[in-house]
């Protein structure tokens, strides 16, 4: 049981925080593939669990889907994209992942687990290579864990987080308590969350409380505080998905959508549905039979149009589609949120 115990300045600070991003909820979703007993989740993971990429292994040494896993979540959270995400991972403060590393080593040697892999000792060096080791290990993973779901996903969070949203300001910070997560009680004036493994009590003595919800945080939402700022608030993640339907209606496939094709031409909708599955521009193009400068011309449409966003890696440009994009797939204009 992990007890905070809440001020009245602590109530008056909660808050709802944006999703994950896609670095984070990749990192989640790598704990939640070692489990054994997954639940609603067993389907998704004997599906990509023939296509785990020969690097995961950098993942199941630092984030197992015990306790005892490095929080990289902490530096990376807000990135909403991949690539935003990889790049606060690679301007994350050293002490804070010096830190980190040195709290997992004492971590796991008090519990007699093994210790973190020799390397990790370098994420807080200044070439970065250990942290493109990282980077490359969560790329890979993260297109066949959400097989170019990731746009959707993200608009189902972002609803969620909306809600509860609401939830806080019109009925106040007990009612958002209460309805949290069958994990989550709350007795004034102390929060509890339930956990499998022994936890001490923490004071937030004014700090406040984001609060966060997550496809990946599973089966137990997750506590985690920054290392380096005492005065941050700290964060609960807390499972959105409570049962085999919610993660039907999150992972559910689309159906055609001829309005859309109407809207864009068949070209470009047909490539709005390939980059939905995560793609280069060469792969566009071949995907697409169409020449890669054709290619580049649709993607930069697409875009412009705020439907897509692009990156480079390496030699390529990825392209992955935005919660605009995702909702015009998904006939679901209601849910996109439009700047």
């Amino acid at each position: 049981m992990k007890r905070i115990i809440c001020t009245p300045d602590d109530l008056m600070r909660v808050r709802i925080g944006a999703p994950l991003g896609a670095i984070a909820e990749t990192m989640l979703a790598s704990r939640v593939v070692q489990r054994r007993n997954v639940a609603g989740f067993a389907g998704w993971r004997s599906q990509i669990r023939g296509a785990i990429p020969a690097n995961f292994g950098v993942l199941t040494d630092i984030l197992p889907a015990d306790d005892s896993f490095l929080d990289l979540i902490t530096p990376t959270r807000g990135a909403r994209t991949m690539s935003a995400g990889i790049e606060a991972l690679h301007l994350a403060s050293r002490d804070e992942l010096r830190m980190e590393v040195e709290s997992v080593l004492r971590r796991r040697a008090g519990k007699g687990q093994r210790p973190l892999p020799s390397w990790t000792a370098e994420l807080a060096d200044r070439d970065g290579t250990a942290r493109r080791t990282v980077a490359d290990a969560v790329e890979a993973f993260h297109s066949v864990a959400f097989a170019g779901r990731w746009a959707h996903i993200q608009s189902y969070l972002e609803v969620a987080a909306e809600r509860m949203a609401r939830t806080l300001a019109t009925e106040g910070v007990e009612r958002l308590f209460a309805g949290l997560h069958p994990y989550v009680s709350w007795r004034a004036p102390v929060l509890e969350v339930h956990r499998t493994t022994p936890c001490h009590d923490e004071h937030l003595d004014g700090r406040g409380l984001i609060i966060i919800p997550s496809m990946f945080a599973w089966p137990e939402p997750l506590t985690l505080y920054s290392l380096v700022d005492k005065d941050a608030p700290m964060t609960v993640i807390v499972p959105v998905l409570r049962d085999i339907g919610d993660f039907a209606a999150v992972w559910g496939p689309r159906a055609p959508n001829e309005a859309l094709t109407a809207l864009l031409g068949r070209t470009r909708a047909a490539a709005l549905q390939v980059i939905a599955e995560g793609c280069s521009t060469t792969e566009l193009a071949r995907r697409l039979g169409v020449s890669p400068a054709t290619a580049s011309e649709h993607a930069s449409i697409l875009r412009e149009a705020g439907l897509i966003e692009s990156w480079r890696h390496r030699n390529a440009m990825r392209h992955e589609v935005t919660t605009l994009g995702a909702a015009l797939l998904d006939g679901d204009l209601a849910s996109a949120r439009i700047a």
